[in-house]
């Protein structure tokens, strides 16, 4: 009896206790999780349980189409073995994909990095810009370039050849640095005019493309800009030529393309290689027939001229226009790219 006596007080402050902690709102462990199912008020936290919404990805640009959509000719061949990573091969004009192979994987690109590079220096520069170049070279072991000196004086169009053909990576720095004043500010439009385009599997860190700060864009980015690129009577004429020679006024520089699509197919009308140890060989190239362009673009491949010569011949022996179609259009905003 003495002990029951003893008892009672503690059973008793026990059960006050429970009855605090309920008006506290705090529940015992059980009593959460069946009542988890339950509305909670506005002022409530976030239960850490609840599933975080789900974020639509990215949807690739929509290209505009200017012309006729191609149809696969009947007993056509079947599409190649392509040997690098990621390709696309797509019809210029209806903006159709007419062979994909990973087309929106993030890859590095190398030097077709420069095409955004060219297009931005058109777009804001002009060709007979005069140039004084603070790159030097000598500085660049192990670089594709052009051979500047500081002190050197070129017109933005002689450097825009330099940046094309041989692939200049001293070029890309000395049209970013005249552009925008600094090689940082250039990379900034260059990230702009990429989503303006809707290039939504490119990162730029760097006006030509080399690996460093990690850039990426993908072949079917690479297709986008240089659609847009070739809207341009400048930018085509630039990548469709196999040889100039400029002089500054410390030097005069030869230039070769480095276009290796030329004499392996009729119609070569440019565009772009690159290469680095990291993206491998990387090809944008492009071909007109009959008044039809076909944009190739390979990325990690170890033959780009062997993937991008069976892509752009496969096209054109597999498919057929139901109307002749010109492609040399006019410059304007109504064929932007997107």
């Amino acid at each position: 009896m003495t002990r029951l006596l003893l008892l009672r007080p503690i059973v008793a402050a026990m059960a006050l206790l429970a009855l605090s902690a309920g008006a506290l709102g705090c529940a015992p462990q059980s009593t959460r999780l069946a009542d988890a199912s339950v509305p909670q008020p506005a002022s409530a936290p976030v239960s850490a349980e609840v599933a975080a919404p789900v974020v639509a990805a990215p949807v690739p640009a929509r290209l505009v189409s200017w012309g006729p959509t191609p149809s696969l000719v009947a007993g056509a061949a079947s599409a190649p073995a392509i040997s690098g990573d990621s390709a696309i091969l797509i019809d210029e004009a209806s903006g159709i994909a007419l062979y994909e192979k990973d087309p929106h994987a993030r890859l590095p690109a190398a030097s077709l990095t420069k095409i955004m590079t060219a297009l931005i220096a058109l777009e804001r520069g002009h060709l007979d810009d005069q140039v004084e170049v603070s790159v030097d070279s000598r500085t660049m072991r192990g670089s594709t370039v052009m051979g500047l000196v500081p002190g050197e004086r070129l017109t933005l169009e002689d450097l825009l050849y330099g940046l094309m053909l041989p692939s200049g990576n001293d070029a890309a720095l000395a049209i970013a640095q005249h552009i925008s004043g600094s090689t940082e500010a250039f990379v900034a439009l260059m990230n702009q005019r990429a989503a303006e385009l809707g290039m939504i599997n490119t990162r730029y860190t760097n006006p030509h493309g080399l690996d460093q700060g990690g850039p990426y864009s993908s072949a079917f980015d690479l297709a986008v800009v240089t659609r847009a690129g070739m809207q341009r009577e400048d930018f085509r004429t630039i990548v469709n030529t196999k040889y100039r020679v400029v002089t500054g006024s410390l030097g005069t520089y030869q230039l070769g393309t480095l276009n290796p699509l030329y004499g392996r197919l009729a119609g070569v009308d440019g565009v772009k290689t690159g290469y680095t140890r990291t993206a491998r060989q990387t090809l944008v190239g492009t071909v007109t027939r009959d008044g039809h362009r076909l944009i190739a673009v390979v990325l990690r491949s170890p033959d780009r001229a062997y993937d991008g010569t069976a892509l752009l011949n496969w096209g054109f022996q597999s498919y057929a226009w139901p109307a002749p179609n010109s492609v040399a259009s006019s410059d304007g905003a109504a064929r932007s790219g997107t």
